[in-house]
């Protein structure tokens, strides 16, 4: 595909980039945005309107990351404002925000803050991103507190990241405790490592709570300190997932409460669940310690994934969405990432459909709330659908979001 025919993904980019400074809400210099978020309410689950907290899955920060990609295309005054009035609206919520995890807590916002501070020339919001990671204080975790999502899986690579960059002992020092806290929650034997992170009847397999993100964590901190039990560690959590492998779905079982059962085996098809994020933990751990294991794991996830996206564009998209969280979107960019020259023409191609569907019917993009109403944020809204079409627009310049760390 030749990059004039690749200026309409940066044209739907901006579309939705100029939706979100259209709906964004000011209290004096700062910004914020409301929208839809499943809640548990009167003892059920349903969508209630709000606004969001400072947090880069839902929230400003995952917002800004976004904007702030879009700027590097096109500099924008009302955007680099809109920029700056969230930054300003993170620094006044950021006391609700939990210690840990990458997308729900300190260290994704850190991330965000650094990454947008390099982008916009601001070493003051550099400077505060560090002071959030300086701010973490170690301590025994509770089941909440194991995975990327909201635990110190998702902590420790970020701590690598920055100790990597800023040359501050303390940053590793912090992911090295959190790693044995991870190894002292883990259940396990000899060769096999797993973790409880939500309620379920088995622990997870997967990438955003279940062992490939908890096992890649660990291998990261192997590849820094070279201590033998993060290796045993991590092996033990990729052993984990070897085991739970269903062959005849050529996919990892979903063991969630209410989704998999011992008479059924439901597979995730996700980033958060199942083959697509088991790929891109594959394939960052070939990274940190090559392993043609890891490679063949990749692949066959891969696989699994394309197949789920041809049905998908097959079925004129009407079982999916487009977040990156659990939609057709965040897949496709995991094809960008992880496969070569075919893979990167369906992911293409998905950014092709949606446009037909969506964009040209001036349909609003599905998210990924199960009701598929609007919501603002990077990883279940449109913003993380406008990143998905910069990625396609230039992938080298826009680097993924869906793994933990320092996103340059």
């Amino acid at each position: 595909m030749e990059t004039i025919s690749k200026n309409i993904f940066l044209e739907t980019a901006w579309e939705i980039g100029c939706q979100l400074m259209k709906n964004s809400i000011w209290h004096g210099n700062s910004c914020n945005w409301q929208g839809y978020s499943v809640e548990f309410v009167d003892g059920v689950y349903q969508p209630i309107m709000r606004t969001f907290g400072a947090d880069l899955y839902s929230g400003t920060s995952g917002i800004a990351l976004f904007l702030t990609a879009l700027y590097a295309e096109r500099k924008d005054p009302i955007l680099l404002k809109t920029i700056e009035g969230s930054i300003v609206q993170i620094q006044n919520t950021i006391d609700t925000v939990p210690e840990l995890g990458f997308y729900a807590g300190k260290p994704g916002i850190a991330s965000a803050l650094i990454h947008i501070g390099k982008e916009l020339d601001r070493e003051d919001w550099i400077e505060y991103g560090l002071s959030l990671l300086d701010s973490i204080v170690p301590s025994s975790l509770q089941s909440h507190e194991v995975d990327v999502i909201s635990g110190a899986a998702g902590t420790i690579s970020m701590l690598i990241d920055a100790y990597k960059v800023f040359q501050k002992q303390e940053l590793l020092d912090k992911a090295i405790t959190h790693g044995h806290l991870l190894c002292d929650r883990a259940v396990k034997n000899e060769t096999v490592w797993s973790w409880a992170t939500v309620p379920s009847p088995k622990n997870l397999t997967g990438f955003s709570h279940g062992s490939s993100g908890v096992a890649l964590a660990l291998l990261q901190l192997y590849e820094i300190t070279r201590e033998e039990n993060f290796l045993k560690g991590a092996e033990g959590g990729f052993n984990y997932e070897r085991q739970s492998f269903d062959i005849s779905q050529q996919n990892w079982p979903d063991f969630r409460d209410g989704v998999s059962t011992t008479a059924a085996k439901v597979c995730g098809l996700a980033w958060c669940h199942g083959a697509p994020g088991i790929a891109l933990s594959r394939l960052k751990a070939n990274q940190a310690k090559a392993d043609a294991v890891f490679v063949q794991e990749m692949n066959v996830a891969l696989k699994t994934t394309a197949s789920s996206i041809y049905h998908a564009l097959t079925d004129n998209l009407n079982t999916t969405n487009y977040s990156l969280c659990h939609g057709i979107a965040g897949n496709a960019e995991i094809l960008l990432d992880c496969g070569g020259v075919e893979y990167h023409q369906l992911a293409e191609a998905v950014g092709t459909a949606g446009i037909q569907k969506y964009q040209k019917n001036r349909i609003p993009w599905p998210t990924g709330l199960n009701t598929g109403q609007y919501t603002p944020g990077l990883m279940m809204g449109i913003a993380g659908t406008g990143y998905f079409y910069l990625r396609l627009f230039n992938k080298n310049r826009h680097k993924t979001f869906l793994v933990p760390g320092l996103l340059d």
